[in-house]
């Protein structure tokens, strides 16, 4: 029935965060009541210096520290580098919270101080019941981690970006990997929310475009057992399974079909980002070994491993936090503005089509010499497309030990 795969002893051996998609490790959507928001709305101007906001993620999860240490780095080196507009930037940091009320007040204090740009929001469900009050604002923002496909049209006035790939572009990486791995059919399980549903139907268009088909659709629903789902793939004759789900619901639809027999014919099963989270490493310790390393996730690159980066940031996700202060920073020295929307409408430039560099420093004295800039950062494939996404982004493909940790095999990189 399932293949055996290795997992490397030489793979990274740190066990990182899924991207934050929302409340539930990935869920896009919060439950919690609206909150409202009193936002002065004015007509931005230019002071000639670039002040940041951070919204820090929970203190208690491995992205703070990262996250916050980038940015520090980054506005240390521009400001050693000669600064933005000849001036020092400044920096107001805020605690983002695990609610959509914390967020909330997170973003009210920022604009209270006047910032030009901000980092974050760190999860997608802060991102969606705050991004209203940042771009009522005129304010523009850059989030490192979130990465919900539901944040892919929100109206956000050309305001928002992201350094980490949307879910939509993590559905191509899984038909990217599905396709190089051979495989020409495969099932899609996954969860019948507002996260599962857009997913779903994102990676059987992508697997469509790869001349994969998709031999049938499981869903279930996040509040039930998702015994009848398991079933239901146990009796497939599938060879592949995609698996879509929270870090919890997947966890759960896994050992629901560890409890199964299972058809002789499948033997891969690929999932999201979500299954990464640490929280699950003990239920899928205790999966059967067969079922264990029949398993890939692909993820969004947490920790780029770039010899010949001028920077390597630690922990995950703190390169795109490293990112989204360098574009910024760019794109105010390009326009030789600190307006918010004067700065967003650089944003993509100073990613694509230009000479490639690698740091503030290097890319600022090349735009003083009058040429256009491709910001490339830590990763090496730093690349905004015009709705303010990556439109190429690398992809760690990780399996998991006997002690339920995912280790890094491979990675690749997907492109719209």
């Amino acid at each position: 029935m399932f293949g055996r795969r290795q997992v490397s002893a030489v793979a990274v051996g740190a066990t990182v965060f899924a991207a934050c998609t929302g409340g539930d490790a990935a869920s896009p959507v919060t439950t919690e009541p609206a909150v409202t928001t009193t936002t002065i709305v004015r007509e931005r101007t230019s002071d000639g210096r670039l002040t940041l906001g951070v919204m820090l993620p929970p203190a208690e999860t491995s992205l703070r520290e990262p996250v916050e240490n980038a940015v520090t780095e980054a506005v240390d080196r521009i400001n050693d580098a000669g600064g933005v507009l000849d001036r020092p930037v400044s920096v107001v940091f805020q605690d983002e919270g695990t609610t959509a009320a914390t967020a909330s007040a997170a973003v009210d204090a920022l604009l209270s101080s006047d910032v030009d740009a901000i980092i974050g929001p760190t999860s997608s469900s802060a991102a969606l019941s705050t991004l209203a009050a940042i771009t009522t604002a005129d304010v523009l923002s850059c989030s490192p981690t979130a990465s919900a496909l539901a944040l892919d049209d929100f109206p956000d006035e050309e305001l928002f970006f992201r350094t980490i790939p949307s879910d939509s572009l993590q559905a191509e990486a899984i038909a990217e990997y599905a396709a190089e791995s051979g495989f020409s059919t495969a099932a899609i399980v996954h969860v019948d929310d507002a996260y599962g549903r857009p997913f779903a139907d994102a990676v059987q268009s992508a697997l469509a475009s790869r001349t994969i088909t998709v031999t049938e659709t499981i869903s279930f629903d996040s509040d039930e057992e998702p015994q009848a789902a398991a079933q239901a793939l146990a009796r497939s004759d599938t060879r592949v399974a995609i698996v879509l789900a929270n870090a919890a619901d997947g966890v759960s639809f896994l050992a629901a079909l560890d409890s199964l027999p299972i058809d002789a014919s499948l033997n891969t099963i690929i999932a999201n980002d979500a299954l990464r989270d640490p929280g699950g490493a003990q239920r899928i310790a205790a999966l059967a070994p067969e079922l264990r390393e029949s398993i890939v996730g692909i993820a969004p690159e947490a920790m780029p491993e770039n010899n010949a980066a001028p920077y390597d940031p630690s922990g995950p996700y703190a390169a795109n936090a490293f990112d989204c202060v360098n574009l910024i920073a760019l794109s105010a020295e390009r326009v030789q503005s600190d307006n918010p929307r004067e700065m967003a409408g650089q944003m993509a430039a100073v990613s694509s089509s230009g000479s490639d560099c690698r740091t503030f420093a290097e890319c600022a004295d090349e735009l003083r010499a009058g040429l256009r800039i491709d910001y490339d950062g830590p990763s090496g494939v730093t690349e905004l497309f015009g709705r303010g996404d990556p439109s190429r982004a690398r992809f760690d493909v990780f399996a998991f030990d006997d002690q339920g940790r995912d280790a890094v095999i491979s990675t690749l990189i997907a492109a719209r």
